[in-house]
């Protein structure tokens, strides 16, 4: 795993994921709640539609939904917290997706009144270094 400062939509990447929960709203389109995931949907129009089908055909997992982005499920639940299980779940869900693809990861699950980058930081310690975890800016 590399780490970095930057901004999530301006390094030259391959591939940005989006931080997600997995929650659909009544119609089922994707509930964005992180504002990684709220950015993207002002970017790209039917995100929330292309993901929600993705969630409701294939589960939360982490999910590749076009224009280099990819999902990736910090939590099971909208309301639910952010666990170290699941995030190491994604985790190596999102290495098998990309490969040897530069990919940006925003730290998951350290939002205000979540988890620590100190408690985070080891369960992805086995990303390979083409994954760059980055602290958005």
């Amino acid at each position: 795993m590399t780490e970095k400062a930057c901004n999530l939509w301006l390094e030259p990447a391959e591939y940005r994921c989006i931080l997600t929960s997995g929650a659909l709203s009544p119609d089922g389109t994707a509930i964005l709640d992180d504002p990684t995931a709220l950015e993207a949907a002002k970017r790209f129009q039917g995100l929330e539609q292309d993901l929600g089908r993705l969630i409701a055909a294939r589960g939360n997992h982490v999910h590749l939904v076009g224009n280099g982005l990819v999902t990736f499920p910090v939590k099971q639940f909208q309301f639910a917290k952010p666990t170290l299980a699941f995030i190491q779940r994604s985790a190596k869900e999102l290495a098998e997706l990309v490969g040897g693809a530069k990919t940006l990861l925003p730290r998951p699950g350290c939002r205000p009144g979540e988890m620590t980058w100190e408690t985070v930081a080891p369960a992805l310690a086995g990303l390979p270094d083409n994954i760059i975890v980055i602290q958005h800016t």
